[in-house]
């Protein structure tokens, strides 16, 4: 039970980071903006209890491929897959954009100090994703880090791992 539990946090964060990195930091928080506006269905300016919990629920019945209304190991993992799978593509909307903004001087790279700014999370692993130290993180560095990141979470082949014996 512990494992999948933390599965389930793992995957709810791996979810979360490119949506908050999707936002302009400008509208992080309380503020209106795209991440605001898809959820505040009834454009009041803010995002109530009940709008959050009915597009979580739409995340649930998307995730729930067999409609019983519950999530099984292999429904999370398929979920993560897909998502994982859409992540090889460098061209997604989201994260193209975003990085493209930062990129300020639009070398096709984001050097410490633009990541730093615009991209936080990325910054903090800025070292690790740069894989030829050349001092900038292009898409596909990230996009590779990344993999390797699910492949150590999956094992190898991108199956998971055993769970140990209790």
């Amino acid at each position: 039970m512990k494992v999948f539990s933390t599965l389930v946090v793992a995957g709810c964060l791996v979810c979360a980071a490119p949506l908050a990195q999707a936002c302009p930091s400008s509208q992080h928080g309380a503020h209106q903006g795209p991440c605001v506006a898809e959820l505040d269905t009834d454009k009041d300016g803010a995002v109530s209890q009940v709008e959050f919990n009915a597009f979580h629920a739409a995340r649930f019945q998307e995730m729930d491929a067999n409609k019983d209304g519950k999530l099984t190991e292999d429904e999370m993992e398929s979920k993560m897959e897909a998502k994982h799978h859409g992540m090889t593509e460098i061209h997604q909307d989201p994260f193209d954009k975003r990085f493209d903004e930062v990129d300020i001087n639009h070398d096709g790279g984001l050097s410490k100090a633009e990541a730093e700014i615009g991209m936080p999370m990325l910054f903090k692993r800025f070292d690790e994703i740069d894989a030829n130290k050349d001092g900038k993180m292009t898409k596909q560095e990230v996009v590779e880090s990344m993999q390797k990141m699910h492949s150590k979470m999956h094992g190898s082949h991108g199956e998971a791992k055993p769970k140990p014996a209790k």
